[in-house]
């Protein structure tokens, strides 16, 4: 117990080490690596960086590209690191990013980052539609990422004679076996952990409200204990469909409430063409927004620590490329209780 205990001289001296990593400005924040939304000091205005410790979810109803924005985010985050590790940064190179899924086998997973490297549909890929010269890119890439410091964890057909069970447990698990240490100083540390997605953690017989607020609990405790960060995906419950504009709100994690007051940051996604036939207007008090094929996206921070909150981005992503680009930047404003709309 000794080990959490800390008296004044070891509580300053662990807070005088945390102020220099501060002050290096060393970009060890993760932004949302989307330009126009990132934080800008001088007009205090975007999305905070994620420090460790913190826990972000990351809501929408199915179909509207939660998988997809989270995956393109820990690429991103992956990506980073290891550009920081070539120029020189000792932390950047013995940092992983994992991404713990539920939803995909490790290959097809692995096959979706190869589509966002290289080009190549993942669609086609998964259905065996590719030129012989496409095969060979798609294995040089595959090679080419084993350095890339994107770390999957998850069932796999290679194992599939392993039957372990995706829970709270094994992600603890997962992770005890990444960080590695000598003494006091950490060698290898994971830099943020991707889980794809809360309700896929199968809860047993008793209160479910109960299982998640505590599975909340659980995964805020692991971006304490392993000092990364966490981004959580949520489903949102289905009554969001119903509404004029089905945006998630903060209260809209299914099966509990937890979320809201332990989350650092929240963020919702939904893409209108689910909802909404081309060319309708997705708000009809604002002639200018109209649906414009799949891979037009909403993406809203909804609550964020310490930061700026209640703003959007519209995104262009391509989920069969696992890639994301921004066009002009629309605002959401929220009336309590009543739907959100949109700002011109």
């Amino acid at each position: 117990m000794s080990r959490i205990v800390f008296t004044p001289t070891e509580a300053s001296r662990a807070a005088e080490a945390h102020v220099n990593e501060l002050e290096k400005g060393d970009g060890d924040g993760m932004p949302l690596y989307l330009p126009r939304m990132e934080y800008n000091p001088e007009t205090r205005k975007g999305f905070l960086p994620v420090k460790r410790g913190e826990l972000i979810t990351v809501t929408g109803r199915p179909g509207n590209g939660k998988t997809g924005f989270m995956f393109r985010w820990a690429r991103q985050r992956a990506n980073k690191l290891q550009e920081l590790a070539k120029a020189g940064d000792e932390k950047a190179a013995n940092s992983v990013v994992l991404y713990w899924t539920m939803e995909q086998m490790i290959e097809e997973l692995r096959l979706f980052h190869v589509a966002a490297e290289d080009g190549v549909s993942a669609t086609d890929m998964a259905n065996g539609k590719l030129e012989t010269e496409q095969w060979d890119e798609v294995r040089k890439t595959l090679r080419k990422l084993q350095v890339n410091p994107l770390w999957l964890a998850g069932k796999s057909f290679a194992r599939r004679k392993d039957k372990t069970k995706l829970d709270e447990h094994a992600l603890r698990g997962a992770l005890e076996s990444i960080e590695t240490w000598q003494g006091d100083n950490v060698k290898v540390q994971v830099d943020s952990v991707f889980v794809d997605y809360l309700q896929r953690f199968r809860p047993g017989p008793g209160d479910w409200v109960q299982f998640y607020g505590d599975l909340v609990n659980g995964m805020k405790e692991m971006a304490g204990d392993f000092a990364t960060r966490v981004v959580l995906g949520v489903q949102a419950k289905r009554e969001v469909d119903a509404r004029t504009l089905p945006v998630p709100r903060m209260e809209d994690g299914q099966w509990t409430s937890s979320i809201e007051h332990q989350a650092d940051g929240m963020i919702s996604v939904v893409r209108p063409s689910h909802y909404l036939p081309q060319d309708a207007f997705w708000d009809k008090d604002d002639a200018n927004i109209k649906v414009a094929g799949h891979q037009q996206m909403l993406v809203t921070v909804l609550k964020r620590k310490l930061g700026p909150e209640n703003f959007d981005g519209w995104v262009n992503f391509a989920p069969e490329y696992n890639r994301m680009d921004e066009y002009e930047l629309k605002h959401i404003t929220f009336d309590n209780d009543e739907a959100p709309h949109v700002q011109r």
